[in-house]
C-alpha cells in the first residue's frame, strides 16, 4: 500500500504544480507515459502496458550549491507480468548500494513501483565541482557503445529510460582551462570488487577533444582514451579501454574500442555509423531481446557479446511535427544476428507526443534464420 500512496500522490501533485507558478529557487519538471507493447513471437502474442511518470525536483539553494532529487513511478501490466518467472525482480533495478524504490504486486498480471532515480547534492565555483549522491557519471562519447562509460552503462535496447542508470558516488571535477579538466570519480559499495573508482583527463587540441582515463572497474584494472571532433562537416568520436584483471576470477585481458562518424544535412536528414570491437567477444553467442545475449548484468566489459558489431541510424523530418528513422545493430562476427528498430514521432502538441517503435530480432536456431521476436510499441507522452 505504501508505494500505490506515493504514485496516487504523484499523479495528484502534477495538475498542481503544472498551474502554479515555481518558487524562484525550486523547479519541478517531468513527464506521463503510457506504452503499450505486442510482442510477437513463437505464433504467441503478449499485450504489455505500462504506465510510467518521472517527477525531476531541483533546489537552487545559492550560486554554489544545488540538490536534486528524481523519482520515477511505474506500473507494470500484463503478460509479461503474469508469465515470465521473476519478472518483478527484473524491473527492480538500477537500486545500487542503497535501496531506494518501493514495489508491490497487485495480482498476478500488476506490479507497482516507485524508485529515486536520482538523489544529489552539488557545490560548485569556477574551478571546482563536487557532486555526491545517486547521480549519473557519463564518460562515453558515442552514442550506442562508451568502453569509457565505466560507472554507468546503458542497454540502447531500453529506448524508454531516456535518463539512462545513476549510481550512488562521489566525482570530484576540477577546471583547468579552456575545455580542460581533471576529474576522480569513485562508487559505494560494500564489496571492493563490485567498486568502481578512477580519474580522467580532459583536453582540447587541434579542434579535437580528448579524454584519458585509468582506474579500476569491478574486478579490472583499465586505461583508456576517447576523443570528439570533427571531419570537415562530419563529427567523428571515438573510445577505446583495456580491461587487466587484477586477480584471478576467470576473466581474460580485454580491449573495447568503438569509433562513430555521423552528419547531418540541411534538409534534416540525420546519418550516424558506428562500429565496436570487443576482443574477448564471441562468435557462437545468441541474440535475445533481453540484451545482447547477455545473462548477468550488463558491464563496461559485456557492451556486446560478438567480437563485432556494427550500428547505422538514420533519421528524416518528413514534416514539422513527423520525424522517422531507422536503426540497424549487425553483428557480422555471429551467424548473421540482426536487430531493427523503426520508429517514428508524431507531435499531437507543444508537451504532448505520440511514437511508434519496433524492436526485429533475427538470428539462426537450429539452422533456421528467423524473426525471433517482434515487438511493436505505441508510446504516449506528456511533458510539463
Amino acid at each position: 500500500m505504501k508505494v500505490i500512496g506515493i504514485l496516487f500522490l504523484s499523479f495528484i501533485a502534477i495538475p498542481l504544480f503544472a498551474q502554479e507558478e515555481e518558487p524562484k529557487k525550486l523547479a519541478l519538471k517531468g513527464y506521463l507515459k503510457d506504452m503499450s507493447t505486442f510482442n510477437y513471437f513463437d505464433d504467441n502474442l503478449w499485450y504489455d502496458n505500462l504506465v510510467h511518470n518521472r517527477l525531476n525536483l531541483a533546489w537552487y539553494a545559492n550560486p554554489h550549491f544545488n540538490a536534486y532529487l528524481e523519482v520515477r513511478n511505474r506500473i507494470f501490466m500484463g503478460d509479461q507480468v503474469r508469465n515470465v518467472p521473476g519478472y518483478a525482480m527484473q524491473v527492480d533495478t538500477n537500486n545500487d548500494y542503497f535501496d531506494l524504490s518501493v514495489q508491490h504486486e497487485a495480482g498476478k498480471s500488476t506490479i507497482f513501483q516507485s524508485m529515486i532515480d536520482r538523489a544529489y547534492v552539488e557545490w560548485y565555483n569556477d574551478k571546482w565541482e563536487v557532486r555526491a549522491g545517486r547521480q549519473r557519471i557519463n564518460w562515453g562519447v558515442n552514442l550506442v557503445w562508451n568502453p569509457n562509460d565505466l560507472f554507468n552503462v546503458y542497454s540502447f535496447f531500453d529506448f524508454d529510460y531516456e535518463e539512462r542508470p545513476g549510481s550512488d558516488a562521489i566525482r570530484i571535477k576540477r577546471y583547468t582551462g579552456f575545455a580542460s579538466s581533471v576529474e576522480l570519480a569513485a562508487t559505494l559499495n560494500d564489496d571492493f570488487d563490485k567498486t568502481v573508482m578512477a580519474g580522467m583527463w580532459k583536453v582540447n587540441k587541434w579542434g579535437y577533444d580528448f579524454q584519458f582515463l585509468a582506474g579500476k572497474a569491478r574486478e579490472d584494472v583499465t586505461l583508456g582514451m576517447g576523443w570528439a571532433g570533427n571531419i570537415k562537416k562530419a563529427g567523428f568520436k571515438g573510445e577505446l579501454t583495456w580491461f587487466e584483471p587484477y586477480r584471478d576470477n576467470g576473466s581474460v585481458q580485454a580491449l573495447l574500442a568503438s569509433i562513430s562518424v555521423d552528419y547531418s544535412f540541411e534538409s534534416s536528414l540525420y546519418l550516424n555509423g558506428s562500429l565496436l570491437f570487443n576482443s574477448d567477444g564471441s562468435d557462437t553467442q545468441f541474440l535475445n531481446s533481453a540484451g545482447f545475449g547477455n545473462s548477468g548484468q550488463l558491464t563496461v566489459r559485456n557492451l556486446s557479446p560478438f567480437k563485432y558489431s556494427t550500428f547505422f541510424q538514420t533519421s528524416y523530418k518528413f514534416h514539422p511535427l513527423i520525424t522517422g528513422g531507422l536503426a540497424i545493430i549487425y553483428y557480422p562476427s555471429s551467424r548473421n544476428a540482426l536487430f531493427l528498430n523503426p520508429n517514428a514521432t508524431f507531435s499531437l502538441k507543444p508537451n504532448l507526443d505520440l511514437d511508434l517503435i519496433g524492436q526485429i530480432y533475427y538470428d539462426k536456431l537450429l539452422d533456421d534464420y528467423r524473426a525471433l521476436a517482434k515487438l511493436g510499441y505505441v508510446r504516449l507522452k506528456w511533458s510539463f
